[in-house]
C-alpha cells in the first residue's frame, strides 16, 4: 500500500520519526517550495512544527511582548500554508508553534507571554528532558482529540503532557473548538468542527504540547496514527 505523504515545515528528526513510524513519508517544505498552492501539490497531509513566536501584528496586537522571538520567513510561508490546508481539506496536525500559527491562520489570537499576563502554579516550559511530564490536561469529552487519546486518558479524562511554551491560544479561531486545557485554564488543544459543532471530518487538530518527542516510546503513537490514517484516505489521487 502507497504510504501518506505528510508535508512537514522547518522538519526536525522527532517530528520525521514520528511520521514515519506512524507509516507515513515526510516530505520536507521550506519557502523555497514556492507559494503554498504549490507547496500542497502531492500532499496528503500536513504537520506543523514548533519554534519561533508568530509576529503579533498578524494577530491584531500592537506592540510585540519583550519575550516574542519572530521569523518572518517562517510567517510568510507557514501562514499561508495553514490556510490553504484548511480550505482544501487537508488532513492538518499542528504541534506548539504550529497550533499558534494554525488559530492565527484562520482569524484567532494568542496570548503573547503567560507568565507575564497569565502567571500561575504551572511549569508551561521545562525544556529538559524533553519527555519529562511538566503538568496534565483535561480532554473535553467527544472531541476528536478525546477520540485519539482514549486508551491514554486516566480515568477523569486528563492527560499528561510535556510543555515547552510561553504562549498560547487566546481567541479561538472561528470554525475551531478547545478540546483540552489546562488546570490554569491555559487552551492547549483546539480542533475544526463542522456546521453542526461536531468534529470536522478527516482530522485538523493542533496541540500545544510536544507530542513527538515520545516516538520511541509510543505514548502519543495514537495521535500520529490517527493523524496518518485520515491522510492515507487521499492516498492514490493526493485529494488535490
Amino acid at each position: 500500500m502507497k504510504r501518506p505523504v505528510i508535508g512537514v515545515a522547518f522538519a526536525r528528526a522527532d517530528y520525521t520519526a514520528a511520521l514515519e513510524a506512524a507509516g507515513a513519508e515526510v516530505r520536507e517544505l521550506s519557502p523555497a517550495a514556492g507559494p503554498a498552492q504549490d507547496a500542497l501539490e502531492g500532499l496528503d497531509g500536513i504537520l506543523l512544527t514548533g519554534g519561533p513566536d508568530v509576529r503579533p501584528a498578524l494577530y491584531g496586537a500592537a506592540e510585540p511582548h519583550p519575550t516574542v522571538e519572530i521569523d518572518d520567513e517562517r510567517d510568510a510561508f507557514e501562514l499561508p500554508l495553514a490556510r490553504a490546508a484548511i480550505e482544501r481539506g487537508l488532513p492538518l496536525l499542528a504541534i506548539c508553534r504550529g497550533v499558534q500559527v494554525l488559530n492565527v491562520a484562520a482569524g484567532g489570537t494568542l496570548v503573547q507571554d503567560l507568565p507575564s499576563e497569565r502567571p500561575s502554579g504551572l511549569n508551561h516550559s521545562m525544556v529538559t528532558p524533553k519527555t519529562a511530564i511538566s503538568h496534565d490536561v483535561g480532554v473535553v469529552p467527544g472531541s476528536r482529540l478525546a477520540e485519539v487519546f482514549a486508551p491514554s486518558l486516566k480515568s477523569d479524562g486528563r492527560l499528561d503532557v510535556n510543555s515547552r511554551h510561553h504562549q498560547a491560544v487566546d481567541v479561538v479561531a472561528p470554525g475551531f473548538v478547545v478540546s483540552a486545557t489546562a488546570a490554569d485554564g491555559t487552551i492547549e488543544s483546539i480542533e475544526a468542527i463542522d456546521a453542526t459543532g461536531a468534529p470536522r471530518a478527516g482530522f485538523c487538530v493542533g496541540v500545544q504540547w510536544h507530542p513527538e518527542n515520545f516516538w520511541r516510546t509510543g505514548e502519543t503513537a495514537s495521535l500520529f496514527t490517527s493523524f496518518v490514517t485520515a491522510a492515507s484516505v487521499k492516498t492514490g489521487g493526493h485529494g488535490l
